[in-house]
C-alpha cells in the first residue's frame, strides 16, 4: 500500500527527473536522487516503535540542499546547451 508522503516524492522527482531515467546516460542521477529525497522517506520511531516526527535536519542543512539541488540542474541544462553548440 502506497502512503500519501511516499506518492509526494515520486510526484517531486519525476518532476526533477522526468518520468523515465536513462542510468547509462546520466548514472549520478540515482545517486543525487537517494541524497536529496532520503530524509523525506526515513522512517522515524518514536516511543514504543511508533512514528516520532520530521527527521531531525536543521532549517541550515535543509536550505544548503536545496541550493546544491539547484545547482545541479542549472549545471544540466548548461551541459545540454553546451551539446546543442557542438
Amino acid at each position: 500500500m502506497t502512503n500519501p508522503r511516499d506518492m509526494n516524492v515520486v510526484t517531486e522527482i519525476k518532476k526533477r527527473y522526468g518520468n523515465v531515467i536513462d542510468l547509462d546516460k546520466s548514472p549520478m542521477a540515482i545517486i543525487e536522487i537517494i541524497h536529496n529525497y532520503r530524509y523525506l522517506l526515513d522512517e522515524v520511531a518514536g516511543p514504543g516503535g511508533t512514528g516520532g516526527g520530521p527527521p531531525k535536519r536543521s532549517p541550515d542543512d535543509i536550505g544548503t540542499a536545496g541550493v546544491l539541488n539547484l545547482l545541479l540542474e542549472l549545471k544540466r541544462e548548461v551541459q545540454a546547451l553546451h551539446a546543442k553548440i557542438k
